[in-house]
C-alpha cells in the first residue's frame, strides 16, 4: 500500500477533473485500488460524465437552485454567504471515493471522470489523500 498528497488550487465553485493526476500516481504503483479522500467539509469528490462541459454546468445549476447560499435559516455563515451551503454541497457529493484500477489506471467507463468539486468562492488550496493498494 502507498499513500501521496495531491494538492488541488480552485478558483471559485465548480468542479475540475483530477483524473490524470491520480491515474500519474497509479502509473507508478501496482495498486488495484485507488482510495480518494479530500480533508475539507466544503470541497467534495465526485464521478460523473466527462464528455460534454454542459453536464458539469447543469450540476452547478441544479446546486444553485436545490442549495441557496445565504438563506436566513443558516445559522453558520462564518467565511461567507457560500459558507454553510458549501458544507452542504459537500455532503450531499461526498468526501470519498474507492475507485478499482485495470491496466494501471481508473476503471472508470468510457464518458465517466472523477472531479474534485470547490463549493466555495474565491481561491482555494485544497489537499486530497490517494491511497493506493
Amino acid at each position: 500500500m502507498s499513500q501521496f498528497e495531491l494538492m488541488v488550487n480552485t478558483s471559485g465553485r465548480g468542479a475540475i477533473s483530477i483524473n490524470d493526476q491520480v491515474n500519474n500516481l497509479i502509473k507508478k504503483s501496482s495498486a488495484k485500488l485507488c482510495h480518494v479522500f479530500v480533508t475539507h467539509t466544503s470541497a467534495s469528490l465526485m464521478i460523473t460524465g466527462n464528455e460534454d462541459p454542459n453536464v458539469l454546468l447543469d450540476i452547478e445549476d441544479h446546486f444553485q437552485m436545490s442549495v441557496k447560499d445565504a438563506k436566513p435559516e443558516y445559522r453558520h455563515n462564518n467565511e461567507g454567504d457560500f459558507d454553510m451551503s458549501g458544507h452542504i454541497r459537500s455532503i450531499l457529493t461526498g468526501e470519498s471515493k474507492t475507485i478499482p484500477v485495470i491496466d494501471g489506471q481508473l476503471a472508470l467507463g468510457k464518458f465517466q471522470g472523477l472531479f474534485l468539486y470547490e463549493h466555495r468562492a474565491g481561491n482555494n488550496a485544497r489537499k486530497l489523500i490517494i491511497t493506493l493498494s
